[in-house]
């Protein structure tokens, strides 16, 4: 009777207990991405900082700013945006891909003649983290070899896919001797956010020797929210339009590195934000 009443038991709680192991894989990955978003997202850029060659932006007294473009050439919105520079004797770097830039190769070659800087941003866009060395090398060389045919360029300048480099990114990058070109201040067009926005961004943002982020190509943001790079264009006049005429000089990443001392950590930027907004206020 003892030994049947055990079986019953037993087999009552039989189901619960296979219910918490089905539901324990789930619940492991759930803590995992808590985690990844917490700790590790937040602390992606330490690794090029400590592996390798990162710039995050520069520590100088003047009054210089570099506006940086991704993604590109585009037959409209990048002609847009370097028209808008023309006008005010400004100069932007143009991070492009070799896909693009092989598509539209005299955009290029106006750009380099305005006075712009052509950087490198891969072939084909790809998460490079995803890739083996040998991809990732291809990437970079390939993009670099289209560049220096274009406008006879040696020294150029790269900056990963959506700004990731894990160790064998990294590792590579420093074998060819290639910094890593980040930036401290991210406008967001990506996210579809409107020139308003972005234009609140900088300002509560930007120092002196600060790298803004902003794209000259069309794309899709999170969530399917459209990013229009006509608020990217719209926000690059008002930039120009309220800055300028404060002395505030938009130059090349190659002249920005020339004005200051290379800050390789994101927070050190930051740090020096709230020293100059003091200084602003």
């Amino acid at each position: 009777m003892t030994q049947r009443f055990s079986f019953l038991r037993f087999g009552k709680h039989r189901p619960s207990k296979f219910r918490f192991s089905q539901l324990l894989p789930l619940l492991l990955i759930v803590i995992a991405v808590y985690c990844f978003l917490e700790l590790a997202w937040p602390k992606r850029f330490l690794l090029p900082g400590l592996f390798g060659e990162s710039v995050f932006c520069i520590n100088t007294p003047d009054k210089v700013l570099a506006l940086t473009f991704d993604d590109g050439p585009d037959p409209v919105y990048t002609r847009a945006i370097s028209q808008t520079l023309l006008d005010y004797q400004a100069q932007g770097t143009f991070f492009v891909l070799g896909k693009h830039s092989a598509k539209y190769p005299q955009i290029v070659r106006t750009l380099e003649k305005q006075g712009h800087e052509i950087a490198n941003h891969t072939w084909h866009h790809y998460n490079l983290n995803s890739k083996f060395k040998d991809t990732i090398s291809r990437e970079i060389r390939e993009t670099d070899i289209l560049i220096s045919q274009l406008i006879s360029r040696d020294n150029v300048h790269f900056r990963p896919p959506f700004g990731r480099a894990g160790f064998v990114v990294t590792n590579v990058l420093k074998q060819i001797k290639k910094p890593i070109i980040f930036w401290d201040v991210d406008l967001q067009d990506w996210r579809g956010k409107s020139a308003a926005e972005m234009m609140k961004i900088f300002e509560n943002n930007f120092h002196n020797g600060s790298i803004i982020l902003l794209h000259d190509s069309d794309g899709v943001a999170k969530k399917g929210v459209y990013a229009s790079r006509h608020n990217t264009v719209e926000v690059v006049e008002e930039i120009l339009k309220a800055y300028t005429p404060q002395g505030y000089e938009f130059v090349t990443i190659s002249e920005l590195l020339k004005r200051g001392t290379v800050v390789k950590v994101q927070e050190r930027c930051l740090k020096q934000f709230s020293n100059n907004k003091d200084g602003r206020e």
